[in-house]
């Protein structure tokens, strides 16, 4: 079964993982996400009919894509799985099968296998999704995870997939009712934007009822969402 993001329920968890069905849920509920489509856990090979539905649906996205994973064990309240599974950037109809493949052995990584001390059994489903060309790329805690008061954004110049990895300093704003508080900052950025991006962080936390751990991304100013769990460090 291969289903369009906005067409997924928040109960198919088992059959499109907690990545996806929260995208389906983003959207279904007015949020800016980046349209795609998820290939569910019930489908482990690439036979031609799948390939041909796989093909069909991409064809529909403008671009290249993004290939991320949306495993049933992931984006969960006890246990994120944040990182442990691989995305694939800029992927196009040429590479698209092989990237699917990769985000499929992921789950068998040294990383995941590392992360998952319960042996949680994992499932995997796989997002296609249009690729944003972002000018900036973060992410934000609507409760930042240290002194629980603020709202903490961290923002990168470009895609972000360094700033996810940990492998780039980003500017990171402490902000209270849209007001700065307390900033460290690596680049020039237009900190009139930080209110938007709270807004719609705070808009996402009073849909779920509880605090989230969102990632974004800008492009000429427009604000999309990439994805949204629960914080599991409050």
């Amino acid at each position: 079964m291969i289903k369009d993001l906005q067409d997924i329920q928040k109960g198919e968890v088992s059959l499109f993982g907690g990545k996806a069905t929260n995208l389906g849920f983003l959207i279904q509920n007015n949020f800016n996400v980046p349209p795609g489509f998820c290939i569910s856990t019930e489908i482990t090979t690439l036979t031609d009919d799948v390939k041909q539905e796989i093909l069909a649906k991409f064809k529909n996205l403008t671009g290249n894509v993004s290939v991320r994973s949306s495993a049933t064990a992931e984006d969960a309240k006890n246990a994120s799985f944040a990182g442990q599974f691989d995305t694939i950037l800029n992927v196009t109809e040429e590479n698209l099968f092989r990237a699917i493949e990769q985000c499929w052995q992921s789950t068998t990584s040294e990383r995941a296998q590392a992360y998952n001390k319960e042996n949680t059994p994992i499932h995997m489903a796989v997002i296609v999704q249009q690729m944003i060309p972002a000018d900036y790329a973060g992410v934000c805690f609507t409760v930042d995870p240290v002194e629980k008061k603020y709202v903490l954004i961290e923002i990168a110049e470009g895609l972000g997939e360094k700033l996810v990895s940990g492998e780039i300093t980003p500017n990171s704003y402490f902000l209270s009712e849209k007001k700065v508080e307390k900033k460290n900052v690596q680049f020039d950025f237009d900190e009139n934007i930080l209110g938007n991006i709270t807004t719609t962080a705070k808009e996402i936390e009073k849909t779920y009822g509880a605090p989230q751990d969102i990632e974004f991304c800008l492009k000429d100013g427009e604000l999309f969402i990439l994805q949204s769990r629960p914080i599991t460090t409050l």
